[in-house]
């Protein structure tokens, strides 16, 4: 699940790219697609909150407990950027500055891109064993895929 919202995620920012870089589009297209990522950024970040951080917070070993701490603190890194992002490139703003709008998106892009390699790479195995029948939880790892 939570794999599958990390593509949709990069698919719905190409999306806003996708429709900036073309000149036929109009403003009201732009803040669709804009809106579209938000919302889905919203729903991801409370189902990590779900499945992630509630499962290593669970966890009875200090590590998984400072791994929570430390997804949860760069998690919310993340959303203040996006929402700094947010706040600098308004519509009228990207109305005016279409290359500049563009250019910030790939910056956001290149963040997301960054953090959904830690998440899978480091973090999802640990929550993927945690949530395994051997581990003794109710807890499916099924949420993370």
């Amino acid at each position: 699940m939570i794999q599958h919202e990390h593509r949709e995620l990069v698919r719905l920012t190409d999306a806003v790219l996708e429709v900036v870089g073309d000149p036929a589009s109009a403003i009201e297209q732009i803040a669709a697609a804009r809106h579209a990522l938000g919302q889905s950024v919203i729903r991801h970040v409370t189902n990590k909150q779900k499945i992630i951080t509630a499962t290593l917070q669970a966890s009875a070993d200090p590590a998984h407990q400072q791994l929570a701490w430390r997804f949860t603190e760069d998690l919310m890194k993340l959303r203040q950027s996006t929402s700094e992002h947010y706040g600098v490139w308004t519509m009228s703003r990207i109305g005016e500055d279409r290359q500049g709008f563009a250019v910030a998106v790939r910056y956001q892009r290149r963040l997301l891109r960054a953090r959904i390699a830690w998440e899978e790479s480091s973090v999802f195995p640990i929550v993927a064993e945690l949530l395994s029948p051997a581990a003794q939880t109710p807890r499916r790892a099924a949420g993370i895929r």
